[in-house]
């Protein structure tokens, strides 16, 4: 899953539809805050599930960068943090300092077999094919992964691995324009605009690539 921005009635709806039990492991790439107004329920979801692994978004990247600077706040508001910031701010302050901890030190990026898992995309270079899988991990860095969505309109793809994808909602992908998961060569996007009214939360089951929509 990914993108779902406080939609925390469709997260368990979904939950129910794929019956999530403790052999599943469930990965979710990035953006469970802002916009929709059960944010912090989904966190605490996830924190409670140790098979639940939940990858940093721009928006946990934009929550870690504006929880202790006034200055920054701009931007995340701007994409729908106000609801997370009033929130959490009327919680104890050892659940905002726990709560900021998780943020902070949440993966960007995860490889399960020959799939990459990231929130927005990676940085290839123009020689990425000549080199390991390896070394291209060692070039991505943390504000890349959560915003750069750029390998959307590329041609390239990491030959022996699928990356994964959200941030980009497939409603906006030029010649796709629905909310069903989008697949190009070595590259599946799998953000279909949970929070907006058209459309979608989707779920990619790896082991045999069956989608659910709810």
């Amino acid at each position: 899953m990914s993108d779902l921005h406080g939609m925390y009635d469709k997260f368990i709806s979904m939950l129910e539809q794929i019956n999530f039990n403790s052999n599943d492991h469930l990965y979710i790439l990035g953006d469970v805050l802002d916009r929709g107004d059960k944010s912090l329920e989904i966190i605490d979801y996830i924190r409670n599930h140790k098979n639940i692994t939940l990858l940093k978004g721009n928006h946990e990247l934009m929550f870690q960068e504006s929880w202790r600077d006034t200055n920054n706040r701009y931007l995340w508001f701007y994409n729908g943090g106000d609801d997370t910031f009033y929130k959490l701010k009327n919680k104890k302050f050892e659940y905002e300092e726990s709560f900021y901890k998780y943020i902070k030190n949440l993966p960007y990026l995860e490889i399960i077999d020959n799939f990459i898992l990231v929130h927005a995309g990676l940085y290839l270079p123009n020689n990425y094919e000549n080199l390991s899988i390896e070394q291209i991990i060692e070039l991505q860095e943390e504000d890349i992964c959560v915003w750069d969505k750029t390998i959307l309109n590329t041609n390239k793809h990491i030959k022996g691995y699928t990356i994964i994808i959200g941030h980009t909602p497939t409603q906006n992908i030029k010649d796709y324009e629905k909310a069903e998961i989008y697949k190009q060569e070595g590259i599946i996007d799998i953000d279909c605009g949970a929070c907006f009214d058209n459309g979608k939360l989707a779920c990619l089951r790896l082991d045999d690539m069956k989608e659910f929509y709810i």
